[in-house]
């Protein structure tokens, strides 16, 4: 008789690329989840048989090696991540990135006690020394975890400053099958458009207690390469759509101290070639009521006027 394989609860997803160090630190801290209903697939992006071997030497039959047949680039590789393996829920979790012991469980939990719930997520929390093993096991108090019953509400923790970490999202599988990221319309900042997209149907949480870690990678900016000022403006449009067409005092408020200073501070990471000078793309977001110079923590309404008349590209 044929053995049947079981399906894991929950599939951690793993885009490798040439940091194998950092890789087996990353699946330690997954290996040591209080929930241990879980497959993790390595896909290796960069043909390495030392993943391989690697993955092989481990002797746990839940850890797989998995080979990109061509190179598909970070950000493709990340969403190829979310959607891979056979879990009723999925994490793509960056390879350099570390697990707190209980977060699996705690996103587990939230999803499986409320069906209308599409994605968990943790929010950002950078480190250059690896937490400590008291860090990585610290309970998730129920209080730590804010819902978002859509897109507005979600929307609108973005721009109190909840700033959850892409790679710390746990989805339920049955909300992504039908969405397909728009890599075209927003290249490297394809992240959050994809989590609104699913919130057009389901709800969200984020868990703000300090339970994933995300390795600081210092000035390196070599991931938006492929970003333009084009891309910015429409995730701000896309931002500024999932709010009331009428904005209330509150969300005004929010929005353009939130769009004010995130516009320019992307519009900086724009490779050099590609910027528009600071005058067109203030403009340009202006006029697209995306940003507005009175409630700018950004760039106010004098650094605007002064631009305008010295009409010189920001540096």
């Amino acid at each position: 008789m044929a053995v049947r394989e079981l399906t894991p609860l929950v599939s951690i997803n793993i885009p490798c690329y040439r940091q194998l160090e950092h890789a087996r630190r990353c699946v330690q801290s997954i290996l040591a989840q209080t929930l241990q209903d879980f497959e993790v697939i390595l896909l290796d992006d960069g043909a390495s048989d030392e993943y391989r071997e690697w993955a092989a030497s481990l002797g746990d039959p839940r850890v797989r090696y998995l080979r990109n047949p061509e190179r598909l680039g970070a950000m493709r590789n990340m969403f190829q991540a979310i959607i891979a393996g056979r879990g009723c829920y999925s994490i793509a979790f960056h390879e350099d990135d570390l697990l707190g012991s209980r977060y699996l469980e705690a996103a587990v939990g939230i999803l499986d006690s409320d069906p209308s719930c599409g994605f968990v997520g943790a929010e950002l929390q950078q480190f250059e020394d690896d937490p400590t093993p008291a860090e990585l096991d610290r309970p998730i108090p129920a209080s730590s975890v804010e819902r978002y019953p859509d897109a507005a509400a979600f929307v609108r923790a973005l721009m109190r400053g909840v700033n959850p970490m892409f790679g710390s999202i746990v989805y339920r599988r049955s909300a992504i099958e039908a969405i397909a990221p728009a890599h075209d319309e927003y290249t490297t900042l394809a992240d959050r458009p994809f989590l609104l997209d699913v919130l057009g149907s389901w709800s969200s949480a984020i868990v703000r207690a300090p339970v994933v870690w995300y390795r600081a990678h210092g000035e390196d900016d070599r991931r938006h390469q492929a970003m333009a000022p084009e891309h910015i403006l429409r995730l701000f449009a896309r931002y500024r759509a999932a709010l009331p067409q009428e904005l209330s005092e509150v969300d005004r408020r929010l929005f353009f101290d939130f769009s004010g200073y995130w516009l320019f501070t992307l519009h900086r990471l724009v490779p050099a070639a590609a910027q528009w000078p600071l005058r067109r793309f203030a403009l340009r977001a202006w006029r697209e009521g995306l940003y507005h110079p009175r409630w700018s923590r950004g760039i106010g309404r004098k650094r605007l006027l002064a631009e305008l008349v010295a009409g010189r590209r920001d540096a």
